[in-house]
């Protein structure tokens, strides 16, 4: 959920890693390549896009004008980093897929059968169908909002939904992570109650955090996003 909206849920994440301060020109090499541009009704058709746009950032005054051309010197609040991901979510109704398969199928029979196996022809069906029915539909727009205190190595992340976390971790692990040569941990419990002193020693004590990932319920032991 939204930051802006007035209510929100947070994820909370540690970086690690990190030996200095990282400048502006060396965050800025990284994103690029990672911003989304204007929202196109035309695209690749992908189920799901998503991407870094400009923040709400309330100490930028000329945000209109800095849309389409902005870097990380206009995500900066206070002590840290706003960020902002647009999610394109595209969808195509199962009834409608099924029907228009169904009749080039069907159109398919008409002519001389192919080496193929019939499995193997409706699935090369479906998915031409699939692509041509994504490339017409229009996208839901949502955006995802987090906030990254990188003197202090941690993130909010103000959601706390699958899918937000998982375009989340996704794109500031290739954004950042990666290059930087960082790792992002999900904090959950037992991790919330270590100390600042434990966090700066867990890459070299892996097997301590694989004995807590063990306490965690099922399912919730995802916690290393490096």
């Amino acid at each position: 959920m939204s930051l802006q909206q007035g209510s929100f849920s947070i994820t909370r994440y540690r970086v690690l890693g990190r030996e200095k301060r990282f400048t502006v020109p060396e965050l800025n090499q990284h994103l690029h390549g990672y911003q989304l541009g204007p929202i196109l009704l035309q695209k690749a058709p992908r189920e799901l896009n998503f991407g870094w746009v400009l923040p709400q950032n309330p100490e930028l005054e000329d945000k209109a004008e800095r849309q389409q051309s902005w870097d990380i010197s206009d995500c900066l609040f206070e002590d840290g980093i706003l960020l902002r991901i647009r999610i394109e979510r595209k969808s195509v109704s199962s009834q409608l897929l099924q029907a228009i398969m169904l009749q080039r199928w069907q159109e398919s029979q008409t002519f001389e059968a192919g080496p193929e196996p019939q499995r193997v022809k409706k699935k090369q069906i479906q998915d031409e169908v699939k692509d041509e029915l994504l490339q017409m539909s229009l996208p839901s727009v949502s955006y995802l909002d987090a906030y990254w205190r990188d003197q202090d190595d941690v993130v909010y992340l103000f959601s706390q939904s699958k899918m937000a976390r998982d375009c989340f971790e996704e794109l500031f692990r290739k954004t950042f992570c990666e290059p930087l040569e960082l790792s992002l941990f999900r904090v959950l419990p037992p991790l919330l109650g270590l100390r600042p002193d434990a966090w700066q020693a867990l890459p070299q004590q892996a097997q301590l955090l694989e004995k807590l990932t063990h306490t965690l319920p099922q399912g919730s032991q995802d916690l290393s996003v490096s």
